[in-house]
This record gives structure tokens, sequence and C-alpha cells, in this order.
């Protein structure tokens, strides 16, 4: 009864989606194979073959907001995802042991071409007693409710996720806006650092997993062998991160902040041993190379396995991520006070007012990254964070204080799960006068993200800045921020991006690196402040002026030779219109009005 009511599940799900004829013969074959499978206990053989039909490689590597790969649409995905989900809880409900489970998504993970044997296998290994506990233990759970996260950028939507915060009435009033010689302080801002223990130059550069040189892997040859300092498309070594810290001293500094991801892409063999040490490691250079005040941020590789956050007396100890939560209140607390243990211990975020009319708050975005299997047993504000949130800013409001919000992944991204997303951005359109900055990381390019008003698509309400990152891991060149911070207000009045060129600091490795500033923000982009509106209308002139997107597309991989080369079509200009003007996923309106500008002034 158990197998029937899974393989008719399944079935309602692909005809409910299903929409590409030349693909459907080839999915109901696997749909059948699993079936047989499971009423024998025998692997077909004709099954491998027909999911070799698909090959995806690298697939779970690439961002679902960008063109698709593969010859796939949405509705050929979401129903492969639909029928394989189906399968493996199906599967376990009727008794398939950990270890077959794991041999299957193996066999599936190789038959799809996604990653190399070794990847494959280190990644289920890691990843698939967390979701056989979540299957194990959560009766309700809807197979496709899988999909509908984990693969949010294809709009699945086979189930509804849907819940809301209580936000209080009212609206922040406005406050006083810093004049043009507003007296400031320097904020250092850098971010994905994915420093790797395994570095090892003239190692080989490009490869078949998601990073390379690795002291495991195969000697570079000439053209393809990795630098001393890092390299495009790769992480970086202990060498670049202390020149990153040495460099950042020459700047006469009041705060830094980091937003994220210390460790590695080596995502099929990391431990928790591995990664505390790392973190570990990672903090104390920051505790003895900066003597100002740095306040860290959870990034999604810091958990173990990555994207992995979740606490609580039920959970297992090898599943739960206090390990982690228990090192950074020890790590973190040597530049903040005990107030912040609670909510550190609780899930990784906290607050703090460095200067009095400054608070900061700094979230863990992590837990409502749509690849933390966790949303599967409870996707409804995990860590009652967006809760705490409120309460923190209803308390600034009354106190006027200003914030500054701190997180790794920005909500505009397909990375962050749409209802959170969207329920961030309507604290934010609530609390827009309160919060004067707010500081992310993850997307590895220098970029920013304009929130609009809710009832007015055309009012700027709020700017959230992106880190960009000193790992070149995105083929953009190593990089940080300066910002320039009014005393009185908090709001950025100005930005300095510095980079350096990586392939000619390879060339010269017996040198330090040839930093120079790739822009003021202001002087860059013409813009009279960084306000809300004045960075709206620069979209609407960016729209206008396809030579400013072009401008844009070298300052968002910091003049890497990649950027430089491959320049930016119609479609690529388009696209950064959409990421620019989007601080919820899903939320197309400013995009589809900023991209029929552009088209008129084609």
């Amino acid at each position: 009864m158990l197998l029937k009511l899974f393989t008719i599940c399944s079935i309602l799900s692909l005809n409910s989606v299903y929409s590409t004829p030349d693909h459907y013969e080839t999915i109901e074959t696997i749909k059948r194979g699993f079936d047989d499978y499971l009423q024998t206990n025998i692997r077909p053989d004709y099954l491998n073959q027909a999911l070799s039909h698909f090959q995806i490689p690298y697939f779970f590597r690439t961002y679902e907001g960008k063109e698709r790969l593969y010859g796939l649409d949405d509705a050929t995905t979401c129903s492969l995802c639909s029928v394989i989900a189906n399968f493996l809880v199906a599967g376990r409900k009727l008794g398939m042991t950990d270890i077959n489970i794991k041999a299957e998504g193996e066999q599936i993970c190789d038959a799809f071409n996604i990653e190399s044997p070794r990847v494959c296998s280190g990644a289920i290994d890691q990843h698939a007693n967390i979701l056989l506990y979540i299957i194990d233990n959560t009766p309700d759970l809807v197979p496709a409710k899988f999909c509908d996260i984990f693969m949010q950028g294809y709009s699945c939507n086979f189930t509804n996720i849907e819940w809301n915060v209580e936000i209080p009435e009212g609206q922040t009033p406005e406050r006083p806006q810093p004049g043009d010689s507003s007296s400031t302080f320097k904020i250092l801002h850098f971010s994905d650092i994915h420093v790797d223990p395994l570095y090892t130059p003239n190692k080989v550069r490009t490869c078949n997993e998601p990073v390379c040189c690795q002291s495991d892997q195969d000697d570079g040859v000439e053209g393809n062998s990795c630098g001393y300092w890092a390299d495009y498309g790769n992480d970086v070594s202990e060498n670049l991160l202390d020149e990153l810290i040495r460099f950042a001293n020459t700047f006469d500094l009041d705060y830094v902040y980091f937003t994220g991801d210390i460790i590695s892409h080596r995502i099929w063999s990391t431990t928790q041993e591995g990664n505390s040490e790392t973190i570990d490691k990672f903090l104390k250079k920051l505790k003895s190379g900066f003597k100002v005040p740095v306040y860290p941020v959870l990034g999604n590789h810091e958990a173990n396995p990555l994207n992995q956050y979740v606490t609580g007396d039920s959970i297992p100890s090898n599943l739960s991520t206090k390990w982690l939560f228990d090192l950074i209140e020890e790590d973190w607390t040597q530049w903040l006070p005990n107030s912040t243990v609670a909510t550190i211990e609780k899930g990784g975020f906290y607050t703090v007012s460095p200067i009095k009319g400054l608070r900061l708050v700094v979230l863990n975005s992590n837990v409502a990254y749509k690849d933390c299997w966790w949303l599967l047993q409870n996707d409804q504000d995990p860590f009652e964070e967006l809760a705490w949130l409120m309460d923190v800013l209803k308390s600034a409001e009354d106190n006027n204080e200003s914030v500054h919000i701190l997180g790794h992944i920005p909500t505009g991204s397909v990375s962050t799960q749409r209802v959170w997303a969207r329920e961030y951005n309507r604290i934010v359109n609530r609390f827009a006068n309160t919060i004067t900055g707010q500081f992310t990381g993850h997307v590895h390019v220098d970029t920013f993200q304009v929130h609009y008003n809710l009832s007015d698509p055309d009012q700027a309400i709020n700017v959230g800045w992106n880190g960009a990152s000193v790992a070149p891991y995105d083929n953009a060149n190593p990089s940080f921020k300066i910002y320039h911070v009014d005393k009185d207000t908090f709001n950025v009045i100005d930005i300095d991006q510095w980079t350096f060129n990586l392939t000619k600091a390879n060339q010269n490795s017996e040198k330090e690196p040839e930093w120079y500033k790739i822009y003021s923000f202001r002087d860059a982009f013409n813009v009279l402040t960084l306000r809300p509106k004045d960075i709206g209308d620069l979209l609407v002139s960016m729209a206008k002026n396809h030579t400013k997107l072009g401008e844009y597309h070298l300052y968002r991989y910091k003049n890497s030779d990649s950027a430089v080369e491959s320049g930016c079509n119609e479609n690529c200009q388009k696209n950064y219109l959409c990421e620019l003007s989007s601080s919820a996923y899903g939320s197309t309106e400013k995009c589809e009005q900023l991209k029929k500008i552009y088209d008129d002034n084609l």
C-alpha cells in the first residue's frame, strides 16, 4: 500500500508539471525502473541507461538564475527531481538501508555525470545521514517538497510553502541625512576568503572537481598550473590571507566586517575537526592582524557538511551544529560582549552596539539557504531569527539608533528561500529609515541590491552592499571594500573597492601584489550620494545608458582577465538590472520595468 501511494504521488507530480515530450518517455522509463526496483529489490539493467540520458555535469555548481544549461527546461528538471525524491523516500520507508540509499545516490550522481566518482561518493556520504534522519523522523514529509526548496530556481511548486512574520504597525521616522562635509570613519569589509589548507602551487588549475590546486591532484602543465597566491576558479592560499591582512592594515581602520565563508570548496572531504581547525586558525589571524574590533558572520561553508544548520534537544549530536556555535562562542567573544552569548548559542546570530547611536545586527542567513536540508523539517523562521530581528529593530527605533545589518547571503539571491526573503524584505520596508546599511557576501562578485517600497515600486528605500570576495572562485580578482561612514547618521557616504590583478601577481610572486583602487563608487557611477533614492535613480540611468552596464560588468569581476575578455552582451546586461533591483527572489516587477527601459533605449 505504501509503495502504491508513492507511485501514485510520483505520477501525479509528473503529469502536473511535465511539458517536454522529447524527455517524457525517458522520465517515464526512469520512474518505471525505480518502481520495479522497489517491488523486486533488483535494480533493472535499463535504469542507469535511462538516467544517463540526462547529462548534467557540475549541475550543483551553476547559479539557477543564469541561462539554463543542458537543454532541460524547468518542467523537465522538476519532473526528474520529483521522480528521484519519491523513489528515495519510498525506498527508505520500505526498509532500504543506509548503505543502499547512499549507493543509489552515488549511482544517480555518476549516471548524470554530475561530479567525479570521488566527489559524488564523498558528498553523498556526508549529507545522506541528515536526509535519512529527516525522512525517518518526519512522518508527514512530502517528497516533492525537496524539489520545491532545493530546486527553487526552477519553480517546481509541488507543495505550498507559506508563512508570515508579524510586523508591528507604523513606520520609522525619517532620520537626518549627512551633509557633503560630514565627518566619517572607515569600515573594512571583506568576504568569502575560502582559505584552502591544501592549496598547492603548480598543481593543475582546471580539473573535474569543485576545486583544484589540491595537494592530492595532478601536477599542472604549462598554461594549466596554479599560481603562488591563488588562481581563477579556485580558493586561496594562506599566503594570500596573510597578504590581505598586511595590506588592509595600511588603512586607518575603525572596524572590520567579515561576512562569512572561511572553509574551502573541497565539499567532498571536509570534516568537523578540519573545519574547526581552519576556523580557529583564521580567527586567530584576524585577532592578531587587526587592532580594531572585527564583527564576523557565519558562511554556509563553515558548517559540516556545508549548508547544514540545526540545533535542538532531539537532534543527534553528530548531526547538530552545536559544535560550531560552541566554537564561535569562544572565538568571537574576543570582540563581543557577554550579552551576545545566548543568541550565538541558539543560532549563530547576535547584536552589539560598537559606538553610541549605531547598532550592528549580525544574522545567520544560512538557516534560510535553499540547500539546507533541515528546511524540509522546519521552513518557518528557523531559530526564530526574523522574530528576534524585529524585536531588535523596534528597540533600535525606540532608542533612535541606526542599524547596520550583516549577513552572508543576500536575500535577492536564488540561494535564499523565497518566503524567508519576502518576509525579510517586509521587515526592511517597515524599518527602512532605521537600517542605514546592509552588508553581505556569498556571491563572490562586486554587486549591490536595492530594496523598493512594497506599496510603491518606484521608490527605493534601502540598499544592500556586497563585499565581493577574496577568493577568485568565480573568476574575479581578489578584493575588499572600504566604507566611509558618516559619524552622526551612520549612512554609507562612499565606497572604495581595492584589488590586484591575479595573473600579474602570480607571474611576480616574489613581490607583494600591486593593489590598486578600482573605484570610488560615487565617482565611478557619478552619483551625488549613496542614499537609496540616488541608487534607485542609478539603475534607471544604467537601463538607459548601456555603457554604464558594461562598466559595471568590469567592476563586478574587479577587472579580472576573464571579465575583460568575455564582455557582457544584451542578455547579460538585462540580468544585471534584475539582480540589482531584486531584493527578494521571485519579485520581478522592478526588474521587468528596467528591462523595458533598456529595450526602449537600444
